[in-house]
């Protein structure tokens, strides 16, 4: 299991599934947890950089053609982890 921090959402991967919850308690109580389970992660990509944002993006495209995004300032290290982990990891981020 690999957990990250991002602004919001904390990233928790497993070799099963992710799981997103919130960073700060007050917030947990209101939303989520969220899970995806691996079987229906395609890619594991990084989105497109915006120049006024400081954080950059990592989305996990499941079977459904539906992105979940991950905001982060490493993202990089967000795709080594889920390579680590075995999900089908790409370092670009055009959508096949």
């Amino acid at each position: 299991m690999t957990r990250i921090m991002g602004p919001w959402v904390e990233l928790e991967l497993h070799q099963t599934h992710l799981e997103f919850r919130m960073r700060f308690r007050w917030l947990a109580r209101f939303f989520g947890p969220w899970q995806l389970k691996r079987s229906v992660i395609r890619d594991v990509y990084p989105g497109h950089l915006h120049a006024l944002d400081p954080w950059a993006r990592v989305n996990f495209l499941a079977e459904e053609i539906m992105p979940w995004t991950f905001l982060t300032q490493w993202p990089v290290d967000v795709l080594e982890a889920a390579e680590m982990l075995g999900y089908p990891v790409r370092y670009d981020d055009q959508i096949p």
